[in-house]
């Protein structure tokens, strides 16, 4: 019977970090050519929108919805943070220096 519990609980817990995830790397992979202050903002909407989709559900429990809300909000903001961050270094990325012994042309 527990295992069951536990069973269900993490695959609640799959449930409702994965669409949060998928969000967050989409809301960065689809605002490429915006600045990075309106790429931030824009992660933080979409994760509150997924989280007031959460407090919306009729087929959850209301006792599971403000922790339904709170993963998926943390989890689309985490995501969308980490590949905004990935994003921005490849962009900024140094470029190595030119060895002292190579001549320029």
């Amino acid at each position: 019977m527990v295992i069951a519990l536990l069973l269900f609980v993490i695959l609640g817990v799959i449930v409702t970090l994965l669409p949060g995830a998928l969000l967050g790397y989409g809301c960065v992979a689809a605002s490429g050519s915006m600045s990075l202050g309106a790429r931030i903002a824009l992660v933080l909407f979409t994760a509150g929108a997924s989280a007031a989709t959460w407090l919306t559900l009729v087929g959850i429990s209301h006792m599971w919805r403000p922790a339904a809300a709170i993963l998926s909000f943390a989890a689309t903001a985490a995501s969308g943070a980490l590949f905004l961050t990935i994003d921005v270094y490849k962009r900024r990325a140094p470029r190595p220096p030119h060895p002292a012994w190579q001549v320029r042309s």
